[in-house]
């Protein structure tokens, strides 16, 4: 039997405004606004799902991006995964995405990633989003013990965690 990520009764926050920016979940009617992000720091985006990822690749098409989204915003539907678009506070703009994936190995019950794009970076926001995520994943989700990849733990630490116990059910 598949484990369940969140139980039945969890009222999923979407969505989630605070001072810096809101959270809401990432559709297909995200794609331009979404595609134009990703595409804006793609160099920094490729330290964002591992060391030297080659997402996004240089030529990756609006179509491809729409393909992502729709598997996405399926998941979050069904409740497997979580995928959100972080939006500027007078959510105009994508500055950014959040992903709650479920991990049932190594002690861990979830994988947190996320990324803001440079513009937003360069004026802290990343910082923000870190500690906004942190507090938020503790208080509202029924998450015991995220691991934040490339973030609380530097890719050589997340490959050794990987591999730590690699036949457990996910």
């Amino acid at each position: 039997m598949e484990k369940s990520f969140v139980p039945p009764d969890f009222e999923v926050p979407d969505p989630v405004k605070t001072d810096d920016f809101i959270l809401r979940k990432l559709t297909t009617k995200d794609v331009e606004q979404d595609y134009e992000a990703v595409m804006s720091s793609k160099e920094s985006l490729r330290q964002i799902f591992a060391k030297d990822d080659d997402w996004p690749a240089d030529d990756m098409t609006i179509e491809s991006n729409y393909e992502d989204l729709e598997y996405h915003e399926e998941e979050f539907e069904k409740r497997s995964s979580f995928a959100y678009t972080m939006r500027d506070v007078d959510d105009s703009h994508c500055i950014g995405c959040v992903y709650i994936y479920p991990w049932f190995r190594n002690g861990a019950d979830a994988v947190i990633y996320y990324w803001v794009i440079d513009s937003e970076k360069a004026k802290g926001l990343d910082e923000k989003v870190s500690s906004f995520l942190h507090d938020w994943i503790e208080k509202v989700w029924p998450i015991e013990n995220p691991v934040f990849p490339g973030r609380d733990m530097n890719w050589e630490e997340w490959e050794a965690f990987k591999e730590k116990n690699p036949k457990e059910s996910e």
